[in-house]
C-alpha cells in the first residue's frame, strides 16, 4: 500500500500568544501568477490539518489552501485552556495574518467556530463551507449523546481512563464507526493516514485534557443567550454560506437543515445520503464539487 504524504507545514506565532503548525498547498503558478484564491481549512473536535489532506488534493488546481491546526490537536503545543472563544480568537488571529477576506472552509467544532469568526469579523470571511457544522441541536443522534455524557466533570475522565486501556486498533475502530458512514470503503491507504494521526495525537499526555476541555466549552454553548449563541451569530453572517450534512452522520443530525433554513434563508444546503460527519475524508471529490460549484457561483459578491 502506498501511503499519503500529508502536505508539509511551517509553524506560526499567532497575536493570541499561541503557536500552531500549518500545513499548505499550493495552487500551481500561470504566466500571471497566483490566481488570487486562498482556502483555510478549520478542523473539528480531537481532528488536525490532515483531515484536510484528501480535499486538499482535490481542490489543489483551485486555490492556495491553509490548514491550521488548532492548539492542543495535532501538531500544535496545548494552550492554558481550551474553548470556543479561545479557538476563534486563533482562527481571526491566523486569518488576519492575510491581506484580504478568505474563503474558509470548516468540519464540525471548527465550523461553529468559523460561523463565530464570519460574524464577528466579516472583513476577514469571503465565504463560509461547513461540512456538519456542529451548532448546537436539541435532538441529538445517538453518538452525540454518548460524546455529551463525557461533559460531565468525573465522568468524562473516569470514561477516557477507561478507553484508553484497550488496544489502540479497538479504539480506533470505535471512533470510525463514529465518523464514518462506512468506514471500509474509505481507500485503504487514507484511512491508514487517519489511524496513523489520530494514533499519535491519543498518546500525547494532554489529549484527554484537551479534548474534554473543548468538549466542555461545546456543551456551554447550549446555555448562551440567544443573541450570544451558535445561532445568534449565524443570523449575523453576512458571507454566502454552504452546509454540507451527512445523511449518516451520528454526531450532526442531517435534521439541522430546518435550523438553518430558519436562521439564514440564503443559504444553499447540501445533504450527502451516504456520508458520515467527515465528508470531506469519506467523499472529498463529491465536497470538492460543492465549494468549487458554490465558489464559482458566489464569485464577486461580498
Amino acid at each position: 500500500m502506498e501511503p499519503i504524504e500529508t502536505w508539509p507545514g511551517e509553524w506560526y506565532d499567532l497575536s493570541t500568544g499561541r503557536s500552531v503548525f500549518v500545513r499548505r498547498a499550493s495552487a500551481p503558478r500561470t504566466a500571471d501568477g497566483p490566481a488570487g484564491e486562498r482556502i483555510v481549512h478549520v478542523h473539528g473536535l480531537g481532528g488536525a490539518a490532515t483531515n484536510w489532506t484528501a480535499l486538499m488534493r482535490e481542490l489543489r488546481a483551485d486555490a492556495d489552501q491553509w490548514a491550521p491546526d488548532l492548539p492542543g490537536f495535532g501538531e500544535s503545543p496545548p494552550a492554558p485552556r481550551h474553548t470556543v472563544d479561545g479557538y476563534v480568537a486563533d482562527v481571526v488571529a491566523f486569518l488576519e495574518r492575510f491581506g484580504s477576506p478568505s474563503h474558509v472552509v470548516a468540519n464540525s467544532l471548527g465550523g461553529m467556530v468559523s460561523v463565530y469568526v464570519a460574524a464577528r469579523r466579516p472583513d476577514l470571511v469571503r465565504t463560509l463551507s461547513l461540512v456538519s457544522p456542529a451548532m448546537p441541536q436539541y435532538r441529538l443522534p445517538w453518538a452525540a449523546q454518548v460524546t455529551a455524557v463525557m461533559a460531565v466533570p468525573g465522568l468524562g475522565e473516569r470514561i477516557l481512563a477507561a478507553a484508553g486501556a484497550n488496544p489502540s486498533e479497538r479504539q480506533i475502530a470505535q471512533l470510525a464507526a463514529v465518523l464514518f458512514a462506512d468506514p471500509a470503503a474509505l481507500p485503504a491507504a487514507e484511512f491508514d493516514l487517519a489511524v496513523r494521526e489520530r494514533t499519535r495525537w491519543m498518546h500525547q499526555p494532554y489529549a484527554d485534557a484537551v479534548l474534554l476541555g473543548t468538549l466542555r466549552s461545546i456543551v456551554a454553548q447550549y446555555t448562551m443567550p440567544p443573541r450570544r449563541s451558535a445561532w445568534g451569530a449565524a443570523a449575523r453572517v453576512l458571507c454566502p454560506t454552504l452546509v454540507m450534512m451527512g445523511g449518516r452522520d451520528t454526531l450532526v443530525g442531517s435534521w439541522g437543515r430546518a435550523r438553518w433554513r430558519r436562521t439564514r434563508p440564503r443559504t444553499r444546503l447540501v445533504t450527502l445520503p451516504s456520508s458520515g460527519h467527515v465528508a470531506m475524508m469519506e467523499h472529498p471529490r463529491a465536497v470538492a464539487d460543492l465549494i468549487r460549484e458554490f465558489l464559482r457561483d458566489t464569485s464577486g459578491r461580498r
